[in-house]
């Protein structure tokens, strides 16, 4: 009897990650997360609180382990241009596993959730990118313009970053995707400074 719980709340998830990733929270709608689940309304409000109960079952796992990549990836040496072909496997299989694990649900995230508590998901996201670029780049120094510029440099990687792991479906692809993005963002940054 277990089994069929858990296999019916799955069949609401996967309803609900399509319908939130072409509709977004706002557009979607909880009557046809239930028909495409082939359940009942009624009986999918004996698993989620609503619309918003199901969205969480969907985004806080990755919006709660993103914390910990970033922790990872901030122990990476990015912008080292000595180390950087030694550090891209790290740096790009970290994001790729991450990737793998919340993929529909990170671009939920980033896309789908205006008018929710995660609304505020990117721009938080490449704040924090920002921060860990402007640290690498300019660790002695404080200015406006300096943390505009990182901000704007990670939020331009973060995007061509889920661009690219919205488009190839193969895994080598994406790796040599990601690592060309990389090079492009960081090999001598510190040069052009």
């Amino acid at each position: 009897m277990q089994y069929k719980k858990e296999a019916v709340r799955e069949k609401i998830l996967d309803a609900a990650r399509k319908e939130y990733l072409a509709r977004g929270f706002r557009g979607g709608n909880i009557g046809t997360i239930a028909e495409n689940a082939g359940v009942p309304i009624g009986n999918l409000y004996r698993y989620f609180e609503g619309k918003t109960g199901v969205l969480d079952a969907i985004v806080k796992p990755a919006y709660d382990a993103l914390p910990k990549l970033m922790a990872e990836l901030e122990q990476v040496e990015l912008l080292d241009s000595v180390t950087l072909s030694q550090t891209m496997p790290l740096l790009s299989g970290g994001l790729l596993d991450f990737f793998d694990a919340f993929g529909d649900d990170m671009l939920i995230l980033l896309d789908g959730c205006d008018g929710t508590r995660y609304e505020d998901f990117s721009r938080e996201l490449f704040e924090r990118v920002g921060r860990i670029i402007k640290r690498k780049l300019y660790p002695d120094t404080q200015s406006e313009e300096k943390e505009l510029f990182a901000y704007s440099v990670g939020k331009a990687f973060c995007g061509s970053l889920f661009d690219v792991l919205r488009l190839s479906p193969d895994r080598e692809k994406k790796q040599a995707f990601v690592e060309r993005l990389i090079k492009f963002y960081f090999f001598e940054v510190d040069k052009r400074k």
